[in-house]
């Protein structure tokens, strides 16, 4: 912005506005949308700071005050010197406060907008491995640093970097999710929100109702109901909500069961067991996650059976 916009807000800020000054300022004011923005920030900066007993601005203002009535009585080219000082010393202060005020509320965001996943390392040296469709955000002020908070919204999971002396909590909108170091998965879709724990430790707060703290161990899941508000916990394969992070599915003693939580998570399709005889197997392997249609034929390898498929129904005969 440029400097007599400065010097504009500022005399505004202080109530030193001339007539004619006034005149100009409400011109910009309705007229300039720069300049509205510059203002609203530099009066909720000017407000923070009067309110703030870091910052005596009552002491300055006053000293300004008088320091500019002392000059009243001297050569009118005096007076204006003094008041354009001042004004300069105001305007140092708010360009310097408006600085730090941006810093310390600066975030990052990163969205995955891709067909393919992406990994993300945060400056903890964290590692986030994004689906399609998610995104994540964090503070990372250069004044503060990275505090360790982020904010989740679709599926994540998290390699979280292990420091003793910070703990490291995600956020969703239900709850939110703290750790020292450990592995775990986050959804946070609408029809379904939950939390897998592949590694380590990790609890549950902030919830919106009074269900308090839930603690997870490896290998559990923790599934919230937000049509009512309630949270279920369950031993699972981790790896049914964690293989979407590589290429290829993995299936590592799998049973029907678990076959079928996959494929109504990973890809909306709902599996349908005929044979008895198959129901009782598991199965082992691996097939690529991108293409529903080769594990629909890894299946009928396995199984040794005749599989049909009728819109997002699978039936293994």
């Amino acid at each position: 912005m440029q400097e007599h916009h400065w010097g504009l807000i500022t005399k505004k800020l202080s109530g030193e506005l001339s007539q004619k000054e006034t005149e100009i300022f409400d011109k910009k004011i309705s007229e300039d949308k720069k300049f509205r923005e510059e203002y609203e920030q530099a009066k909720f900066v000017w407000n923070s700071a009067e309110n703030n007993e870091n910052y005596d601005y009552d002491r300055i203002k006053k000293r300004i005050t008088q320091k500019i009535n002392q000059n009243k009585k001297r050569k009118i080219n005096k007076i204006v010197y003094t008041s354009f000082k001042y004004a300069a010393i105001f305007t140092g202060i708010l360009i310097m406060a408006l600085s730090v005020f941006k810093d310390l509320n600066k975030t990052e965001k990163v969205a995955n907008n891709t067909d393919k996943i992406l990994k993300v390392t945060l400056p903890d040296n964290t590692v986030v491995t994004l689906n399609k469709g998610s995104f994540i955000k964090y503070e990372n002020s250069t004044i503060k640093k990275f505090n360790r908070e982020v904010f989740v919204s679709g599926e994540a999971f998290f390699e979280v970097k292990k420091n003793n002396n910070q703990k490291f909590t995600v956020k969703t909108n239900a709850y939110n999710i703290t750790v020292l170091g450990t592995k775990f998965n986050v959804r946070t879709y609408k029809n379904e929100n939950s939390v897998v724990l592949t590694e380590g430790k990790v609890m549950l707060s902030g919830f919106k109702t009074n269900t308090g703290k839930i603690i997870m161990k490896p290998g559990e899941i923790v599934k919230y109901n937000a049509k009512d508000n309630t949270f279920i916990k369950n031993k699972i394969n981790t790896e049914i909500y964690t293989s979407w992070t590589e290429k290829r599915l993995k299936f590592d003693n799998f049973s029907l069961y678990e076959l079928a939580e996959l494929l109504k998570i990973r890809y909306n399709k709902v599996l349908i067991i005929q044979d008895k005889n198959a129901a009782e197997k598991r199965i082992s392997g691996s097939a690529p996650s991108d293409d529903v249609q080769l594990i629909i034929k890894a299946l009928h390898t396995i199984f040794k059976a005749e599989i049909t498929q009728k819109n997002d129904t699978i039936i293994i005969n």
